[in-house]
């Protein structure tokens, strides 16, 4: 199977030009123009996660985040970023991502994260920025939902905002740093609003308008890995899709 027909499905599914112009989504590195057999499905491109990319072999990882966020002004080999490239490079390894266009797309992140929590009639939570989801969920304890929102994303522990002594109806969700949609939930009439990576000042704002926030960690974007594997899977049985197993969450709880 030739990697082009695998990413021409995919972008019609997540088309690039939803996108943030600020983003840098689609070929990272590499050519699309190959066979593959194999492919890496991974939320982060990391040292680790490259080296089992080669462990497999694997000639195509497909990421969430970029491998290239910001311009590069060298290649140091002795540098993490260098390092990835180099070996990337010396293995015949395309990384390809899909990041924002991911998460605006419908079917895309936000509508898998809100299917993990059973929330249903799913409308868009931003229209300015074309992004995030609200909807409605059975009538629970905000307590109650916040031990549902630990198990759906099998965490420890979430960072909340506001106040708990509440009913849970509606709700609102954006993965990743999706801080200033708050404020668009909260005309939603959202009851709470999940992001990841909530700031200091959209932290006291919601205790100021009344909505609780409850914050999931960026990591818990990982839920792109099993669900675009199994997306292409579907559609593409005669290649090899795997799931990394490389933990990329860069935070630790002591």
């Amino acid at each position: 199977m030739n990697a082009i027909e695998i990413i021409k499905f995919f972008e019609e599914k997540y088309p690039l030009d939803l996108a943030y112009d600020w983003d840098n989504v689609g070929l990272q590195i590499g050519t699309l123009n190959h066979k593959t057999e194999k492919v890496l499905i991974t939320l982060d491109v990391t040292k680790e996660v490259v080296k089992e990319a080669i462990k497999n072999k694997c000639n195509l990882i497909i990421s969430h985040h970029p491998l290239l966020f910001k311009p590069m002004t060298n290649i140091a080999f002795d540098s993490p970023q260098g390092w990835i490239v180099k070996n990337l490079i010396q293995n015949n390894i395309t990384v390809y991502s899909a990041h924002t266009n991911f998460d605006q797309a419908w079917g895309g992140m936000n509508d898998i994260l809100a299917g993990k929590l059973g929330i249903t009639d799913l409308k868009l939570l931003d229209e300015d920025d074309n992004i995030g989801r609200y909807g409605k969920i059975e009538k629970t304890s905000m307590v109650d939902f916040i031990g549902k929102v630990k198990s759906a994303f099998n965490l420890e522990s979430v960072l909340v905002i506001g106040e708990t002594e509440k009913n849970v109806e509606t709700v609102g969700i954006s993965g990743g740093s999706g801080s200033k949609h708050m404020y668009a939930a909260k005309k939603r009439n959202c009851n709470v609003y999940i992001s990841g990576d909530v700031t200091y000042h959209t932290a006291l704002d919601a205790v100021q308008i009344g909505i609780t926030l409850i914050d999931v960690g960026h990591h818990v974007e990982i839920v792109f890995v099993d669900a675009v594997r199994k997306q292409l899977m579907d559609r593409f049985p005669e290649v090899e899709f795997i799931s990394s197993t490389i933990n990329t969450n860069p935070y630790r709880k002591m």
